[in-house]
């Protein structure tokens, strides 16, 4: 299955009596990584959620290839988009790949035509977990559990991803693994919307990057557009935006001063 078209129009969502998300609007084609970043409580998680069908707006509207994921049928929204992200802990000593078999069963049976997608050996080796697959997922670390998850969204192919901090509790070479995955994806044609922290990583990863501050979208804008303005206005510090010196690409430096 290929990705599809993700268009967000005049967002508003409210929780706890206040509004998350105001007026936000933006476009994701298939083949494109989006990521999604801005200072803590601007709304970013809770974005991919009202995307992903689980969480519904105010006013606006979501479509994912057209469709309204909110009111499909959990099989048919799970083939359509799939939400990686802040999970509860495994309540369940659930194997490393039986975890990872549940994101085919929760997408429902395939139809003739249906894109294959990877197969189960073939999700686990991409996260490197063939030598866990007999593990109990209580038995992980936090790290080892994040890349369970993230193999379980690979082997429900759907078309669209959204993957909330998909490098969190990983270390600096699963890091870089987990962002060669995300282009990856888009070179299969599919949607990536993601939730990045580190502006570096985005820079790398994405096509776009869409800042959030305060449940607003600031700015939207390719990684060669990407200036220091952009970062001050969303974090509230100043930054140089310079050249990397080994890939090329735009490199975000540690803040050197609070924006006065």
């Amino acid at each position: 299955m290929r990705g599809s078209q993700v268009l967000v129009q005049d967002l508003v969502v409210r929780r706890g009596g206040r509004d998350v998300l105001r007026g936000v609007s933006f476009e994701a084609r298939p083949g494109e990584v989006l990521a999604v970043v801005g200072p803590n409580g601007a709304g970013k998680s809770t974005l991919l959620k009202v995307i992903s069908g689980y969480l519904r707006p105010a006013g606006g509207a979501v479509r994912v290839g057209g469709m309204d994921p909110g009111s499909l049928p959990p099989y048919e929204r799970s083939r359509l988009v799939t939400y990686c992200g802040d999970e509860p802990d495994p309540a369940f000593a659930f194997t490393v790949e039986e975890t990872v078999e549940m994101g085919r069963v929760s997408a429902g049976p395939r139809h003739p035509g249906d894109s294959p997608g990877l197969d189960l050996a073939a999700a686990l080796k991409a996260l490197e977990l063939t030598g866990l697959r007999d593990r109990p997922i209580t038995s992980l670390s936090s790290g080892e559990l994040q890349r369970v998850y993230l193999a379980r969204a690979l082997y429900q192919d759907p078309s669209v991803f959204l993957l909330d901090e998909p490098t969190a509790h990983l270390d600096i070479a699963y890091e870089v693994h987990a962002a060669q995955m995300i282009r990856d994806l888009s070179g299969r044609g599919k949607t990536v919307i993601t939730v990045v922290h580190d502006l570096n990583l985005a820079l790398r990863c994405a096509d776009r990057l869409l800042f959030l501050k305060g449940g607003e979208l600031l700015f939207a804008v390719s990684p060669g557009e990407l200036t220091p303005e952009v970062v001050a206005a969303t974090y509230g510090v100043e930054v140089h935006v310079i050249s990397h010196p080994a890939l090329g690409t735009p490199l975000v430096t540690p803040p050197i001063g609070r924006k006065a």
